[in-house]
């Protein structure tokens, strides 16, 4: 009850309000007039401008802000997530602490900005536990409970609360259920364990409703704070506990609503349960609650998400029936998991027939679902089908994003219209990863190799857009396309570049150069297959690129893969000649991965020892003729390093370039 002081305080204040002139009266109306349209309009931008506008015309007319046009700013601020500027408005008006502790404010408008003392009632200071929960900043909240309830005893992260009896409103001063609530939403949404275990001490402080809940002190809970509390659970992980809260609802004498069902139909999807999700929704059609969009929407994606697309389908017939009209994410979240299973045919079937039916054909006009059509037809391969949705995307006024032309692309690669594709990507403004690895692919395939490196390299060097798995098959793929070319300059650039970052060879790098260069890990064995590799003699170029590869993984200590060594065996021994003499050296040089260092040149005087080292298996090739004279049990190779991996493989193709009664020459370094 308010004290006689109190009351006399606030009649003063009042006394002083009223006194204003009719000038500043009219400021304050206008101000709230406009600052609820441009809150209703709810454009955020202009709301912040808005606010800072009214407070400095108050400042400038020496108005007192009344609680309606100060409850309006702090809502504007709010609203667009400037909560610190609530706040420090806040603070500023009244001069005490916004986190409702005893620390002194200093006013940065030197007191020109005040309110009138019934101002601080239970309405401003919900906008107050407004701002802090968007912060996350529940200690604070539950600090300005405790001011409000006059409790100067409260300690929360270290801070003493000071009690804000008798600085207000005494008939508005006592916070209610709606304050106590916006507490508990700031503690169940900061996610930690610390802000749980708040939000249930706030829920455990008020009594459950009842008929018979006194009119003063804490006040009872309501249906928000009930789901309040079943979010927090759910968000956590921890279903049970939310079904335990959502058990203590039905034993009231509350009623759940689609709130509350739908929360904990979101539960039990996040915690993979589907059957649980389906008896609730069960459950709600029983006690006479229609699902809405929301609720079927999230069970028809996990359904979706779970490859049973009858039953999704099944969901969204229930919904025409009981005329809740399907939207636009519903037939998006039916033709994805249409496209997930691998089936384009119907996901493009099923947005045809909502294109044609006038009930739905608005909603097909969505960007999201055209491009997940353009998908399906890139995953049949119709480019032509792509292109015709992209045109009539435009006749609908439909403006295509990356993802789009993402698809698009797909397409173009899929029909083997690979220029298009090319042409598509340099069109594409600040690509995202997935739109440069579709790209990297495009370019490659139309054989615009430098350009691909240069982008592969812009990604390495600072653009860091593609992740690391997504560089090294950029380099892959560009790997396979420029060798497939006969580009070998390109080709070593890319190795180059692709070591010179860090990467490290992996078994799809080795695979990607075989396929480019049509290499084989296994000697052929019947007749016409020797016969066809003898007929073809592979070049030069080839062969001198096999060894480059050789010589940069030796460079770093790096293994080579077992089939990739074998390939370049099988390649020497069909070209004969001085390649299968060089092959036959590489044998002689490999060493396996895991094994150690071995020591050479062991009976040979100190003069003698290693006397003729060879840096290059590249340059042996090339200046074979000045090497050719000094070869012999002194010289030194370069170290083949090959993994034990298929060694059978590897000791077959060896054969292959083995010379007989041949006396060992040179040794490993």
């Amino acid at each position: 009850k308010p004290n006689a002081s109190s009351t006399e305080s606030v009649a003063a204040q009042a006394q002083q309000a009223t006194t204003q002139t009719a000038a500043q009266k009219m400021l304050l109306s206008r101000s709230r007039d406009l600052l609820k349209t441009y809150i209703a309009r709810k454009e955020v931008t202009k709301n912040v401008k808005v606010a800072d506008r009214v407070l400095d015309a108050v400042i400038d007319a020496s108005a007192i802000l009344d609680g309606r046009t100060l409850n309006l700013i702090m809502k504007a601020y709010n609203s667009c997530d400037k909560s610190e500027k609530a706040i420090q408005t806040f603070e500023e008006v009244f001069g005490l602490a916004g986190d409702g502790s005893e620390k002194e404010i200093e006013r940065i408008n030197g007191g020109k900005l005040t309110a009138d003392i019934s101002a601080l009632n239970k309405f401003t200071i919900s906008g107050l536990l407004r701002a802090h929960a968007i912060r996350g900043d529940y200690q604070s909240a539950m600090r300005v409970l405790a001011a409000m309830e006059g409790n100067a005893e409260f300690f929360m992260d270290g801070k003493r609360t000071l009690s804000w009896s008798g600085k207000g409103d005494p008939f508005n001063m006592m916070p209610d259920t709606r304050c106590y609530n916006i507490a508990l939403a700031a503690a169940a949404k900061k996610g930690t364990k610390e802000g749980l275990d708040a939000a249930v001490e706030i829920f455990e402080s008020m009594p459950d409703p009842s008929l018979n809940n006194p009119i003063v002190g804490t006040p009872a809970k309501n249906l928000v704070t009930y789901n309040t509390m079943i979010n927090g659970f759910a968000n956590a992980g921890q279903d049970q506990s939310a079904y335990g809260v959502f058990q203590r609802l039905k034993k009231s004498c509350l009623r759940p609503d689609i709130v509350t069902y739908t929360t904990l139909i979101k539960a039990s999807i996040k915690n993979g349960n589907i059957e649980k999700a389906l008896d609730l929704l069960d459950d709600m059609k029983w006690i006479g609650i229609q699902p809405d969009i929301v609720s079927y929407n999230s069970i028809i994606e996990s359904l979706c998400n779970a490859n049973r697309l009858f039953e999704a389908k099944d969901l969204v017939n229930e919904m025409e029936m009981t005329r809740v009209s399907p939207d636009s994410m519903t037939y998006g979240l039916l033709m994805k998991g249409l496209l997930r299973a691998n089936k384009p045919g119907p996901c493009l079937t099923l947005f045809e027939s909502a294109c044609s039916d006038q009930r739905t054909a608005e909603l097909m006009e969505n960007v999201q679902l055209y491009t997940t059509a353009i998908s399906a037809a890139a995953a049949l391969g119709d480019h032509e089908r792509a292109l015709e949705l992209v045109s009539r995307m435009n006749r609908a006024g439909v403006k295509p994003n990356k993802k789009t032309l993402t698809a698009l692309m797909g397409a173009c690669i899929a029909g083997k219209k690979y220029e298009a594709a090319a042409n598509i990507f340099m069109k594409i403004k600040n690509p995202d990863s997935y739109a440069i690895s579709v790209g990297l692919q495009a370019l490659c395939l139309d054989g615009r190799f430098d350009a691909a490196l240069e982008l592969i390299t812009e990604q390495r060097s600072g653009q860091k857009t593609l992740k690391g798995k997504q560089v090294m098959a950029g380099y892959n793929k560009l790997l396979e396309e420029g060798l497939h070319a006969g580009e070998y300059d390109i080709a070593r650039d890319t190795l180059s570049g692709l070591l010179g970052a860090g990467y490290i060879p992996s078994k799809i790098t080795f695979r990607a150069i075989m396929d480019g260069m049509g290499l084989v890990p296994d000697r052929p064995f019947t007749s016409a297959a020797m016969r066809k590799m003898s007929d073809s003699t592979p070049s030069d170029g080839k062969f001198e690129f096999l060894l480059f590869v050789l010589d940069s993984l030796e460079g770093r200590k790096l293994i080579v893969d077992s089939s990739f060594y074998s390939s370049i065996l099988v390649l020497g021994a069909q070209a004969g000649g001085l390649h299968k003499r060089i092959a036959s050296l590489l044998t002689r040089s490999r060493k396996s991965g895991k094994q150690k260092e071995i020591s050479v040149c062991e009976e040979e005087s100190p003069d003698e020892a290693c006397s003729t080292p060879i840096t290059s298996w590249e340059e042996f090739l090339q200046d074979y003729s000045s090497y050719k004279e000094n070869l012999g049990p002194s010289t030194v190779f370069p170290t083949v390093r090959v993994s034990t991996k298929d060694f059978g493989r590897v000791l077959a193709a060896e054969q292959g370039v083995a010379y007989r009664g041949g006396g060992r020459v040179g040794s490993r370094r």
